[in-house]
C-alpha cells in the first residue's frame, strides 16, 4: 500500500522480480492486489451538486453541506449513470473558497456534467466528495510484477484515488486479474510498459486520463472480441499509432461471433487515426466501430470524433462499422 506522496519503487529492470501470492480471504484493497494507493476514497459518501456544471465554471451550487471545505482541499467530481451505477464524468477539482452553498474551484472546470440523472448517493446522479488522503507523484519504474493464478482475480498495479502517478519500463504478468488499472484518479502516465492480464483486461476506467489524454504507440499482441474498447463519456483524446494483433472471437468454434478492432460508444472529441489493426475472426468482424447505445440511463451522443486514416488487414469484414458516428 503506497501511502505517501512522492514515493518511488524502483528496480533494477526487469530482473528485478515482486511475486505477489495473495493470502486468503481476499480483502478490498488490502491484501488482494500486488501494488496499490488507498482505496479509503471509495467508501467517502458522495454529497449532491444542485446544478449543472458547463466547461469554463469556477463555481458549483451543493445541496448538502460544505461547512467543512478550506482553500487548498481536493474534490472528486462524479456524475453517475443508474444503468450500470457507475461514473460517466469525472474531474478533480481545488477548492478556492467557500460561500453560503456556493463552492468556488481553482482551475475552471475542463468537462461538462449535465445533472441530467436521479439522485442517488451511491449510483446515479452529480455530486462530489472530498478526497479523504491525497497520494501524489507515486512512480513504480524499472521491474516486474508476477501474479499467479490463485483462484480469484489480484490486480497488478492498481492506481486508485492518486494524482500524478507514472508507470515506466514496467512488465506485469499477472494470470487472473487486471495487471495495470486506474479508477477515480488523475494524470495517470503510463510508458514503454506491458501488462499480461491472462483471463481479464487492463482497465483505465473513472480516470481523468480519459478525457485529455494520449494512448500512442502500443501494442496489443492477443486479445478477444474486442481489441481496445472506449465507453460511456471517453472524450477530448487520441488514439493514434498503436498496433492491435488478430482480434479471436468467444467461443469461435461453437458459435462464431464477431471480433472488433476498435469499439467505442457514448465518446466526444477523440482522434482515431494511423493504428494498424490485423483482422478479426467472424463473418461480419469490424475494423473500427463507433456508436452512441452502451446502454445507460440517460445516454451520452457519440460527436466531433475522427477516425480517418487507419490500416487494416485483410481478414476484416468490414474496415469502419457503417453506422460509425463522427
Amino acid at each position: 500500500m503506497v501511502r505517501k506522496s512522492n514515493t518511488v519503487i524502483q528496480g533494477a529492470g526487469p530482473e528485478t522480480v515482486f511475486l505477489f501470492k495473495p493470502a486468503f480471504p481476499q480483502v478490498h484493497c488490502v491484501n488482494d492486489r500486488a501494488f496499490t494507493t488507498p482505496c479509503d476514497a471509495g467508501n467517502t459518501p458522495r454529497r449532491r451538486i444542485a446544478g449543472p456544471i458547463a466547461v469554463g465554471d469556477k463555481v458549483f451550487g451543493a445541496s448538502d453541506d460544505v461547512s467543512d471545505l478550506h482553500p487548498g482541499d481536493w474534490l472528486i467530481i462524479t456524475e453517475k449513470d443508474r444503468m450500470p451505477g457507475e461514473v460517466v464524468a469525472i474531474d478533480w477539482a481545488q477548492v478556492a473558497s467557500v460561500s453560503g452553498s456556493s463552492v468556488q474551484v481553482q482551475t475552471p472546470f475542463r468537462t461538462a456534467f449535465p445533472n441530467a440523472r436521479t439522485w442517488d448517493p451511491d449510483h446515479s446522479g452529480l455530486g462530489f466528495f472530498k478526497l479523504p488522503q491525497l497520494v501524489e507523484g507515486a512512480q513504480f519504474r524499472n521491474f516486474t510484477v508476477v501474479v499467479p493464478d490463485s483462484g480469484q482475480g489480484a490486480p497488478g498495479i492498481s492506481v486508485f484515488a492518486a494524482q500524478h502517478t507514472l508507470i515506466e519500463n514496467v512488465t506485469v504478468q499477472d494470470r487472473n486479474g487486471q495487471a495495470l488499472y486506474s479508477y477515480l484518479s488523475q494524470d495517470l502516465t503510463v510508458s514503454k510498459s506491458s501488462g499480461d492480464s491472462g483471463k481479464t483486461l487492463n482497465e483505465f476506467a473513472a480516470t481523468v486520463g480519459t478525457g485529455f489524454f494520449q494512448v500512442t504507440k502500443n501494442s496489443v499482441p492477443s486479445s478477444l472480441d474486442a481489441g481496445i474498447y472506449l465507453l460511456a463519456g471517453v472524450h477530448d483524446g487520441t488514439l493514434t499509432g498503436n498496433s492491435i494483433s488478430f482480434v479471436q472471437s468467444s467461443n469461435a468454434a461453437a458459435n462464431p461471433g464477431n471480433a472488433i478492432g476498435i469499439l467505442a460508444r457514448e465518446i466526444q472529441r477523440v482522434t482515431v487515426t494511423n493504428n494498424d489493426l490485423a483482422g478479426g475472426a467472424g463473418a461480419g468482424s469490424m475494423g473500427i466501430s463507433v456508436g452512441a447505445d452502451y446502454y445507460l440511463d440517460v445516454p451520452i451522443s457519440s460527436s466531433g470524433n475522427m477516425i480517418v486514416p487507419n490500416d487494416f488487414g485483410a481478414a476484416w469484414a468490414a474496415d469502419y462499422d457503417p453506422t460509425n458516428v463522427l
